[in-house]
């Protein structure tokens, strides 16, 4: 597309910047307007924006559209997460928050792997305007999803402020954005080739790094897809503060370990280790955020955007300033070390 490295950089992250401001928008506007016609809404826009990417390469309206869609997905997260809270009893909300966030990643990993085939068949124009008609099939089903549900939110009169407990549930949201999507997966591939250098033998046969990097990135969207239900479900079973104290425990475990081998395979299984209690973490903090109401929802996400925001920055840092590559996993566990703390003091009732 002829872009510099710098603005594609730029590109990719401005979303997750712009929704430090657009989640409250949303949950504003949510408890003001039907969801059900700023769901269809947000999708619509959301269709127009994946349009404009097949249809311009420059770099200021590619910006504004990733701003957009940044917006977009203000409203569709909370929209949902409102929904399943809505809909589901405190009983069963770890599972179906599991279900809803598998569902949203395994179309990422389908729209990923079509992505790619599809560029190559089609071109990469036709692609985007591809992916733009099929969003717009979801639509219909956006506007109807509200259809006969009660709103359990507060009013808008209602005194809308977030309890010293919430407190905790943000840090929460900050260490698993920060240390997981953030620093992990950001720096993964440079980690890797420190380890292994340039590739691996896997049964006699020759892997590159990047490919095994690509391997390891895209079994986290894998595990998000399809264990987090199954995650979601223990919560329900052990209760939040329980699971959350397993997950984080056993996640920053995972990451202090791998600080310390120099083997790759064991590195390998410690990060897939990692992933899946990140998973189950996070469906844990969506889970806790929707049975505290629209507020929290909204202040989480932001939380947690914010720290998947930072961490690429502090894992690229670590190496700018020329520290060893262990430095990245003692940082991300102590991370998860604070989490493991917070939640303790965030998630004090068990779920009923």
């Amino acid at each position: 597309m002829g872009l510099l490295p710098y603005q594609v950089g730029l590109i990719l992250s401005v979303n997750r910047w712009i929704r430090l401001l657009t989640n409250t928008l949303a949950e504003r506007m949510c408890r003001r307007y039907s969801l059900g016609l700023l769901f269809g809404l947000a999708l619509t826009a959301g269709s127009a924006t994946t349009a404009a990417y097949g249809l311009t390469s420059s770099f200021t309206v590619l910006l504004v559209m990733r701003m957009a869609w940044g917006l977009c997905w203000s409203f569709i997260r909370q929209i949902g997460l409102m929904t399943l809270s809505d809909t589901t009893p405190s009983s069963r909300l770890g599972r179906m928050t599991g279900f809803y966030n598998g569902v949203s990643r395994l179309g990422s990993v389908a729209g990923n792997a079509l992505g790619g085939v599809l560029t190559d068949l089609l071109g990469y124009s036709a692609t985007l305007l591809t992916f733009a008609v099929v969003s717009l099939c979801g639509v219909p089903f956006g506007a109807l999803s509200r259809k006969g549900i009660p709103r359990r939110t507060a009013p808008v009169s209602a005194k809308m402020t977030l309890q010293a407990r919430d407190t905790g549930l943000l840090i929460c949201g900050v260490m698993t954005g920060c240390a997981g999507p953030g620093m992990i997966m950001a720096t993964l591939g440079m980690v890797l080739k420190s380890v292994v250098g340039e590739s691996v033998s896997i049964g006699g046969i020759v892997v590159g790094v990047a490919t095994l990097n690509g391997i390891l990135l895209a079994s986290r969207w894998v595990t998000d897809g399809l264990g987090a239900p199954f995650l979601g479900a223990a919560s329900d079973r052990m209760g939040r503060r329980r699971a959350s104290l397993i997950y984080f425990g056993a996640g920053s475990a995972a990451l202090l370990t791998a600080s310390q081998t120099s083997s790759a395979w064991t590195l390998v299984c410690l990060v897939l280790m990692f992933f899946v209690c990140g998973v189950g973490q996070t469906v844990v903090n969506l889970a806790e955020a929707s049975s505290r109401g629209s507020r929290t929802v909204s202040a989480y996400v932001t939380a947690s955007d914010f720290g998947a925001a930072v961490g690429p920055m502090l894992g690229w840092i670590t190496v700018q300033a020329a520290l060893p590559t262990d430095s990245i996993f003692l940082l991300a566990g102590g991370l998860y070390v604070v989490g493991a703390l917070a939640s303790q003091w965030a998630m004090d009732r068990p779920a009923d």
